[in-house]
């Protein structure tokens, strides 16, 4: 995923790529394992509020 910022700047209408939450929310998906397509829709899925 890459690096994670420390704070969520909560910008509208989604999350930025970096957020803890996403990064949190994609850990909960196990998307480590994903790629591809997989991958994008599920950091999709994570970004929406």
């Amino acid at each position: 995923m890459g690096k994670v910022k420390k704070k969520c700047c909560r910008s509208k209408p989604k999350r930025c790529k970096s957020c803890p939450v996403v990064a949190l929310r994609l850990k909960k998906m196990d998307a480590k394992n994903l790629s591809g397509k997989e991958y994008a829709r599920a950091l999709k899925t994570a970004r929406i509020y």
